[in-house]
């Protein structure tokens, strides 16, 4: 296999990843074991993410960026950035924001903030983007990701859907202060 592997490898610069990525979940060990059977992968895995999203390969694109999230090379925070600002239509936005928080990237807090404001009057009742949005601000920790969330957690019913304000609330430990009731604001009510 391994043969077969090196051998598209040169021939496709970035199909064997998605080849021995495969389906399913990409865990930590799981990218390891890729990286291992990938010759060259761990320093070139930014550029086959950029050749990806360069020709619009969104199933490629999320792929290799399930495994470069567990590799952590220098530099991917902006491409997952890049791509998320672009609202290209067939991205994965919700894996996105996952990851951006998962690298606790701060380049990401605007682009997340963004796309959270822009989705909120949309993404309800459950608001499974935004929640993740929000969760990834808190990931990522940042002065400028905390103050999003104090807006949104401490903003009026008008300005931002109360399950929203909530789960900000919750990532800054202030949703009792602020009086929240958790069993309606999951729906429990």
């Amino acid at each position: 296999m391994k043969g077969v592997v090196v051998n598209l490898f040169r021939n496709q610069p970035y199909a064997a990843g998605v080849l021995i990525a495969g389906r399913g979940h990409i865990g930590r060990e799981r990218a390891e074991e890729w990286a291992a059977a990938v010759p060259g992968s761990r320093t070139r895995i930014l550029d086959w993410l950029r050749l990806a999203s360069d020709s619009g390969d969104w199933r490629r694109f999320e792929r290799l960026a399930g495994v470069a999230v567990h590799l952590r090379p220098e530099g991917l925070a902006p491409i997952l950035a890049a791509v998320l600002a672009s609202g290209a239509r067939g991205v994965n936005a919700e894996d996105l924001v996952d990851m951006l928080g998962e690298l606790r990237a701060p380049e990401a807090v605007d682009v997340i903030g963004a796309l959270v404001r822009e989705r909120k009057g949309s993404d309800g009742p459950f608001f499974p983007l935004c929640v993740k949005g929000v969760q990834s601000l808190g990931e990522i920790g940042t002065p400028e990701a905390l103050a999003l969330l104090r807006g949104i957690a401490t903003s009026t019913p008008e300005e931002w859907p109360g399950p929203l304000r909530w789960h900000a609330a919750e990532q800054l430990g202030i949703e009792d202060e602020l009086g929240f009731d958790e069993d309606m604001m999951l729906g429990g009510g």
